[in-house]
């Protein structure tokens, strides 16, 4: 899989190796006046102090912002200073390694944002360029050996190496390009890393997704000359069962509903909620088997389909059977995300018997322009589990809004010809999240649309252009939190 290293951190004790005489320094300094830093490479400056080179690079280290489930944006300000250095680094084609004194320059409570915002804020996706940008040198964490803080800087830099590794597998997923990315070649890489993580797996295809009863799979499926592939992987356990869902469409025309040209090239990151999902669950498992296994059952469902256009693509006005028999009225092909998730949801709740069931998707643009493309959206069935998603991301440094599942805007996603209607009028991010509601068996359920987050236009904060990584590290933290504290 096409991929980017990330850099290197090493944890030292003050005043380090001799070879750290070479190294930069890392100092901070207040934001130009009416600018608000964004983790850009200006904003970082060189200095020279008793004949060392210094990095100084612009700190807003303002108070978190409240969110409906507490606050958010916490440490945002050290995410966005370790991205800023990397990014001058990178640009620079410097290669000197830099020193962080800590707790002097970083608090002991911020370290792990600073080497989260450093690890990610360069890792581009130019893997595919003549020449890709170098990645940037060795991060140096210097800690005094007089401060107690010691074990647990350790630990903040093991955290933030393990969410830098987990969110770059996420965009390696995302970002691959289509011409690359089938769903037979997407399934076949995600069974990889969840099998190196500890997890059996198991890619339906052809007559077992016709067995299956995969309606909604082979039917936006049907126009592609890439097959539909369904990955289903599962870790055992004695605690609660986690279904985990992404929606794994590896390019979207559209169909014949077909999309306008302009940013369709995006659309080979539509299967960014399936990432997300596969490199959360993989870093959970993978850190358990290092450490103290959690009880936690964890079933992992990627419905994958390439939705194109053809004389054997599904039309509005079809009648799909998903998985289960619930029939679907199409009325709008380019609303296909949620035809294979319905396979996916029941699927999985009929193989895992779930407690708690997630699905992840880049599901509806109505979702963008409700909240941006900063901030991802939760609709739950359950309000434990849709603040446990909002705490998560606020640790992460992901950044969730709840919409609401309104009873008066159900019968809009009810069909006159079918069970259910696939694309109905109305706010299209709830109608979707409606539709979905009818596939999940009354279990407790959260839905998160992440269909602006999921793709960035630009370099900002921690976030590269192209694919996010958006909710894997909220995904991690929520696996994380389930385990230490089951639900009641």
């Amino acid at each position: 899989m096409p991929s980017r290293q990330l850099p290197s951190v090493r944890v030292l004790a003050a005043p380090g190796d001799p070879t750290s005489d070479a190294a930069m320094v890392l100092a901070t300094r207040a934001p130009v006046s009416g600018r608000a830093p964004r983790g850009h490479a200006n904003e970082v400056r060189v200095d020279v102090r008793d004949g060392r080179a210094v990095l100084e690079v612009e700190l807003d280290d303002a108070a978190p912002r409240s969110g409906w489930a507490g606050a958010v944006d916490e440490g945002l300000g050290h995410r966005r200073a370790g991205a800023a250095v990397a990014r001058h680094l990178r640009d620079a084609r410097s290669g000197a390694s830099v020193v962080v004194n800590v707790p002097g320059v970083v608090p002991v409570e911020r370290v792990a944002d600073l080497v989260l915002g450093y690890l990610l804020g360069a890792r581009g996706q130019d893997v595919f360029a003549e020449e890709p940008a170098p990645v940037a040198p060795e991060l140096l964490v210097f800690v005094d050996d007089d401060d107690n803080g010691s074990a647990h800087i350790h630990r903040a830099v093991a955290a933030a190496e393990e969410a830098a590794r987990a969110t770059a597998l996420a965009r390696d997923l995302a970002g691959a390009p289509s011409d690359l990315k089938s769903p037979e070649w997407l399934v076949t890489r995600m069974a990889e890393s969840l099998g190196r993580a500890g997890m059996t797996t198991r890619i339906l295809e052809g007559e077992e997704l016709e067995a299956g009863g995969f309606g909604g799979v082979l039917a936006v499926g049907g126009g592609s000359d890439s097959a539909p592939r369904v990955l289903v992987a599962r870790r055992p356990g004695t605690g609660p069962k986690v279904l985990l869902v992404g929606k794994g469409i590896t390019f979207d025309t559209g169909g014949i509903s077909v999309k306008p040209a302009d940013g369709m090239h995006l659309m080979r990151t539509d299967m960014a909620g399936s990432a997300a999902v596969v490199a959360a669950a993989a870093e959970f498992c993978a850190a358990d088997a290092e450490g103290v296994r959690s009880e936690l059952d964890l079933t992992v469902v990627v419905p994958s389909a390439e939705n194109m256009l053809s004389g054997s693509a599904y039309r509005p006005g079809d009648v799909v059977t998903h998985v289960g028999g619930t029939t679907s009225e199409v009325t709008n092909t380019d609303a296909e995300g949620r035809m294979v998730l319905a396979d996916g949801l029941a699927h999985g709740i009929a193989e895992a018997d779930p407690d708690v069931v997630v699905d992840v998707a880049t599901l509806t643009g109505a979702m963008k322009v409700a909240l941006g493309m900063r901030t991802g959206a939760v609709m739950a069935t359950d309000d434990d589990l849709a603040d446990r998603i909002s705490h998560a991301g606020a640790a992460a440094g992901e950044r969730w809004w709840r919409l609401p599942l309104p009873e008066d805007l159900r019968s809009a996603v009810r069909s006159d010809i079918a069970d259910r209607r696939q694309a109905p009028k109305g706010p299209g991010a709830i109608t979707a999240a409606l539709f979905l509601e009818g596939f999940v068996d009354g279990r407790p359920w959260a839905h998160l649309d992440i269909a602006g987050p999921a793709r960035s236009p630009e370099e900002i904060d921690e976030v590269g252009p192209v694919a996010t990584g958006f909710a894997t590290r909220t995904l991690i933290g929520f696996l994380r939190g389930l385990a230490d504290r089951p639900r009641a």
